[in-house]
């Protein structure tokens, strides 16, 4: 029976890590505020030093047109008033840029004033640049008559005082950003102290952490490990506490009672998950198997259900690939072959008949001409399970190769029987006789029944065989089927005759000899030169 707890070490880590989540939540608020103080600060500075250069830059700018100006009137020369005038523009132009540079950092306390600034800053560019204007255009004189008048003078105490002001503004910002300095420095004094206090408490939490829960949950698991090893009677540590720590030593003490007898039952489950991973691990080679085969199985019970179908079977009869996520029957595949155009008959009867080949048991060889004029070759057979075992394979180029096969034999027998040259196909290996036609039956004398499947020698005198069949035999052939030799020739039937000779090789796809066709020409009854008879 479980005892109660009477103390928790959860309600002392509740208590440590409250204080410290406190802790760290002030920490945070504090280090929020001073960001905030550090970002305002850092902002203040950058803006009011930004302000106060700028002041500096357009007072000097101001001053350097001015001496510009009076450089114009009281150059001494033409070329001096000009380097002057381009001298004046250039500052001209410098002042009205930075002016702009300036109005994209203004905060709220310095915009109205600036932009009286701006204003008085481009008026005095103007009348400025009016005066380098004259002086170039008109006359030096001119320009000095253009300057020197009270409405410049105003403008330009009037431009002092709006820089004075601007001036004021920024010291009084400076005052601002002191005070902001003295407050970060505070936040940060602020945090240091609260640093420390969180580092003492955090200590005293991983105090009571390593003596109430690290140290015993270490006792506790050396024993566990003993345990584990097989040893038996290990005093289990802290039994006595009245804590989680006591509970989870009484666990481990209950757990010790009953590991001996739970050993067996695991070393079977170890032993059952084995050959599951052996069976499963064999699945997986025997589907990969399959679905690699070129031919398409599929494997049906006695009632025609589909045991089992490789990727090449959905491809040939194009059904779905999701067909084999659920069971299905021959009937769900005749479905989807009708459904792809691939079957017209009536499926019943079909099943039926794929039935009864299995109940009889018998291997069968069958042809299927689909609709689309593919010819599929199936083979069956049943297994020892009474299951049906059927290959499908597509034998359509074969069978399209044996008919042309077949047509090419017809149209080369008609050729060869209805020519007048006598032909004689031999055997390379055996130097019999394979083929004869019809003008060799004529010219021999005989008929192919006896000449077929026998040698030259078998049939004619050895001269007349030699002139027949020695260079063939010899592997004398050039010039294959276009050089004819005149022999006079011993025939069986019709005496002396005198032919034309030629030999053409029949090689297959490599190049390789397999039969010599001899194509003989019966020249006795026309007039045939002397000179190529060889007696």
């Amino acid at each position: 029976m479980a005892r109660p707890l009477r103390s928790s070490v959860r309600l002392h880590f509740y208590a440590a890590f409250a204080v410290l989540l406190s802790l760290i939540s002030t920490l945070t608020v504090v280090s929020v505020y001073a960001l905030n103080q550090q970002s305002a600060y850092r902002d203040q500075l950058d803006t009011s030093a930004q302000g106060a250069i700028n002041a500096e830059k357009a007072n000097g700018l101001v001053l350097a047109v001015l001496t510009e100006a009076r450089g114009i009137a009281t150059a001494p020369d033409t070329a001096a008033v000009e380097r002057s005038s381009s001298a004046l523009l250039q500052r001209s132009f410098e002042l009205a840029y930075l002016m702009d540079g300036w109005q994209r950092g203004l905060r709220a306390d310095d915009r109205r004033l600036f932009g009286t600034l701006k204003a008085r800053v481009s008026e005095f560019i103007r009348f400025h640049n009016e005066m380098a204007h004259r002086a170039t255009t008109v006359s030096q004189d001119a320009a000095r008559e253009w300057g020197d008048n009270d409405a410049n003078r105003a403008m330009r105490t009037a431009l002092n005082e709006d820089l004075a002001a601007l001036a004021t503004v920024y010291s009084q910002r400076a005052r601002i950003i002191a005070s902001m300095g003295d407050t970060v420095q505070r936040m940060q004094n602020i945090l240091v102290v609260l640093g420390i206090v969180a580092i003492a408490v955090t200590g005293l939490t991983v105090f009571l952490l390593k003596a109430l829960l690290v140290t015993p949950l270490l006792d506790i698991t050396a024993a566990t490990d003993s345990i584990a090893a097989g040893k038996s009677l290990v005093a289990v540590p802290h039994l006595t506490k009245t804590d989680e720590i006591g509970k989870l030593a009484e666990a481990v003490q209950q757990l010790q009672t009953v590991i001996h007898r739970n050993e067996t039952l695991r070393k079977k489950e170890r032993e059952a998950l084995r050959e599951q991973e052996h069976f499963k691990a064999n699945e997986v080679h025997f589907v990969a198997a399959i679905n690699n085969m070129a031919q398409g199985l599929v494997i049906l019970d006695p009632q025609t259900n589909v045991v089992l179908m490789n990727d090449a079977y959905k491809t040939i009869y194009k059904l779905p690939d999701t067909i084999t996520d659920s069971p299905c029957s021959l009937r769900d595949i005749l479905f989807h072959r009708a459904e792809a155009g691939l079957f017209s008959g009536d499926a019943a009867s079909y099943v039926k008949s794929i039935q009864a080949r299995i109940a009889l048991g018998k291997p069968t060889t069958s042809f299927i001409h689909l609709k689309d004029g593919r010819w599929i070759r199936v083979v069956g057979r049943s297994t020892p399970a009474g299951d049906w075992v059927a290959t499908h394979e597509d034998f359509t180029r074969l069978h399209q190769v044996e008919h042309m096969l077949e047509r090419i034999e017809r149209l080369f027998g008609t050729v060869a029987e209805n020519i007048d040259e006598a032909i004689l196909a031999r055997d390379m290996g055996s130097h019999r006789y394979v083929f004869v036609n019809r003008a060799a039956e004529v010219l021999f004398g005989m008929p192919r029944s006896e000449i077929i499947g026998r040698t030259a020698r078998e049939i004619f005198e050895k001269d007349t065989a030699d002139r027949i069949d020695g260079p063939a035999r010899l592997g004398q052939i050039t010039d294959a089927g276009t050089r004819e030799t005149v022999q006079t020739i011993e025939t069986p039937g019709n005496g002396r005759r005198i032919a034309g000779i030629r030999h053409i090789p029949a090689s297959d796809w490599e190049g390789v000899t397999h039969c010599i066709v001899t194509l003989i020409d019966d020249k006795t009854d026309r007039q045939v030169p002397t000179r190529k008879l060889a007696s």
